[in-house]
Formats: C-alpha cells, sequence, structure tokens
C-alpha cells in the first residue's frame, strides 16, 4: 500500500513537473545567452507587474513604452520566447490595472503581432495568445462597418486557426487510464533494485534494457500529459471560440458566405459548421426580420 502511494505521489509530481515544459510543439533552438535573456526579461515583466498599485490607476502610455521594447526586442528572434514574452506583456492590462478601452486595443495588437506565425509557436501559447485578441463589440465605442467587418475576419480566424490545430492534436486513441510507471518501478519490474541508476549496472546488455524501459516510460508519461492537457484545452477552447465567432458574425456588417468559407476551411466536422451557421442566422433574422433566403446563403 505504501509503495502504491509513493508511486501515485512520484507520477503526480512527474505530471507536474512535465506540464511546466509541454507546450504541445517544440521550441526552436536557442543559444544558452537567448535563453537566459529570456529569463531575464520575463522576470523584468513580472516584477514591474508586481510593482502596479491595485486597480485601474496605473499609467498605460508607460506601459506601453516598456511593452514595445520587449515586442522589438524579440520580434526577429526566438519565435516561442517572444510569444511567450508578449503573452506576459499582455496579461497585465487585461487585468484591471489600467482604465478604458484602449487597453483591449493594445492586448490584441500584441497578441496579433506573436501569431503572425502560429505554427511556429507551440499550441498552448497560441491558445492563450488568443485571449488577449478581442474587439469590443458592444457600447459607443464599439467599431463598425467595414472597420468592424476587418477586425471580425482577423479575430474570426486566428480562434479557427487555433481551434483546428487544437483538433488535429487530439490523439483518438488515448486511455486516460493508461498506467504510467514511475523509474523505480520500471527497474523493480526487470528484478533491479529500487531507484538504481543506469550508470551502476555492469552488464552492458542489462543496462541497455534498463535504459531503454526508462525511455520508454518517460515518452508514455510525456505522452499522457501532453493529452490530458490537450483534453483539458478541448473541454473550454472550441466553446469559447464558438461563441465569440456567432457574435462576431451576428453583428452588422452580416456575411455568411465569409463565415462559410472560414468554417469549411478549418472546421471538419459538419455539425458544428451548420450549429455555427443555423445560430448566425436565427441571430440575423431577429435583427433584419428577413428569412434565410434573403441572407445571400443557400
Amino acid at each position: 500500500m505504501v509503495a502504491k502511494k509513493i508511486t501515485l505521489l512520484f507520477l503526480i509530481l512527474m505530471c507536474l513537473l512535465l506540464a511546466q515544459n509541454t507546450t504541445f510543439g517544440a521550441i526552436s533552438e536557442a543559444s544558452e545567452m537567448e535563453k537566459q535573456e529570456y529569463k531575464q526579461d520575463r522576470q523584468r515583466i513580472r516584477a514591474l507587474r508586481k510593482s502596479f498599485t491595485p486597480g485601474p490607476t496605473n499609467d498605460l502610455k508607460e506601459y506601453e513604452k516598456f511593452a514595445d521594447g520587449i515586442q522589438s526586442k524579440w520580434s526577429r528572434r526566438n519565435r516561442e520566447y517572444y510569444a511567450r514574452l508578449i503573452l506576459e506583456v499582455s496579461g497585465p492590462i487585461t487585468s484591471g490595472y489600467f482604465k478604458g478601452n484602449r487597453r483591449y486595443q493594445l492586448a490584441r495588437k500584441y497578441a496579433l503581432l506573436a501569431v503572425v506565425e502560429p505554427n511556429e509557436i507551440s499550441l498552448e501559447t497560441e491558445l492563450n495568445l488568443i485571449g488577449h485578441a478581442i474587439t469590443l463589440m458592444i457600447g459607443r465605442n464599439a467599431p463598425k462597418g467595414e472597420k468592424w467587418a476587418q477586425l471580425r475576419k482577423k479575430d474570426v480566424e486566428i480562434r479557427l486557426h487555433a481551434w483546428k490545430r487544437l483538433v488535429d492534436a487530439i490523439d483518438p486513441n488515448w486511455d486516460p487510464n493508461e498506467v504510467r510507471l514511475s523509474p523505480n518501478a520500471v527497474g523493480a519490474l526487470m528484478g533491479l533494485p529500487s531507484g538504481m541508476a543506469p550508470e551502476g549496472i555492469k552488464d552492458p546488455k542489462l543496462r541497455a534494457e534498463y535504459e531503454a524501459a526508462l525511455q520508454k516510460n518517460r515518452q508514455k508519461i510525456e505522452r499522457h500529459t501532453k493529452q490530458y492537457r490537450l483534453h483539458d484545452w478541448l473541454k473550454r477552447f472550441p466553446k469559447r471560440a464558438e461563441n465569440y465567432i456567432i457574435r462576431a458574425y451576428s453583428k452588422p456588417p452580416f456575411n455568411l458566405k465569409e463565415l462559410k468559407q472560414y468554417l469549411e476551411k478549418y472546421i471538419a466536422d459538419d455539425k458544428t459548421r451548420a450549429r455555427i451557421l443555423d445560430s448566425v442566422k436565427k441571430n440575423m433574422q431577429k435583427q433584419t426580420q428577413k428569412t434565410p433566403k434573403d441572407t445571400g446563403v443557400q
């Protein structure tokens, strides 16, 4: 019983540690100097955030200068580090430290800059950044007409891209109850002393088998952690994205043809596409009192 508890605690710890490093996509090679710079700049951003006074009383213009410095420094360097730093920068902007609607425009600007080449950054970073790329749809200062139509296109496309990428990354054969072992258990199954390091095995054949078993178990844990987190995102992100898309295309100027093209490009599931289109059509009808035929959709 004690051994089982120890193994379970180890696996939980391993999953937590892997969760900090698993980002659903490899980070491009970075030099040690670049890694160090990234860590330093991340700490600078976090330190500045801690220095803010409570409430929307901080100077947005001053913070924008700081954020622009981070953006300018990293925009042509490691794409993943750049995107992660922009994510760090964007957090305070929409977290109640500044007043005025311009903060949302600023957060959107930085997020879009970081997802210009979304396939060059990890999926999880992309998913997190999109949460900052929003356009206000109601209120006196909400964009209208063609300006809104252009903003909407970008907001929707980045969500659909991340949605497709998330669905494509899901392993349909993943078993959430798959058994993973601690390194100690791997050795025990091979008749080796608990916690033994591979270097302590003199027999080269047995050492190689042990190292291979450890590697296979590590990969299993990594795959499991990745899929666990992907499925967690799958519970949340598509619903949020769908709601945003429906609201966006339910606001004039209406453009069901454009929406259909985007959905056909990014969403493979027929039911999902139909559900979104039907919701938008109903919302349009409520506003215009026209039939589906008048919307231009066949």
